[in-house]
């Protein structure tokens, strides 16, 4: 066991090319374990915020965030169905865009300024 990479356990490490559609499957998986995070948050939030705040709007957020992840479960498996199993050596015409990224950032921080706004409004 010399060298580098020796004992890794990869497949880089044992001078073999990584599988060509690995990457593709580890992102999607990646994305549905965001969409599962999601919902999990939203359904606890459901749950929660109304028995907190005493009123049944507070049931809105958790039922949007709940919306949002079966959008995210559904673009990330479309996403992944349009990837061709070649791997991408940077931008292509088959290379996805950001766009699923830039609105699950863009719903971050607005749930962010969402739940800052009700703390500051909570404690005035």
């Amino acid at each position: 066991m010399t060298g580098p990479g020796a004992g890794s356990g990869t497949a880089q490490g044992a001078g073999l090319a990584p599988a060509p559609g690995l990457q593709p499957e580890r992102t999607e998986l990646a994305w549905r374990r965001t969409a599962l995070a999601v919902a999990a948050v939203s359904l606890v939030g459901a749950r929660l915020l109304p028995a907190l705040f005493g009123h049944a709007v507070w049931l809105l957020p958790g039922l949007a965030g709940t919306g949002l992840a079966g959008y995210l479960w559904i673009a990330a498996r479309r996403r992944h169905a349009r990837r061709t199993p070649v791997p991408v050596r940077g931008p292509g015409p088959d290379s996805p865009g950001a766009g699923l990224l830039a609105l699950t950032g863009a719903v971050g921080v607005a749930i962010g300024l969402g739940a800052l706004a009700v703390v500051i409004s909570l404690h005035v």
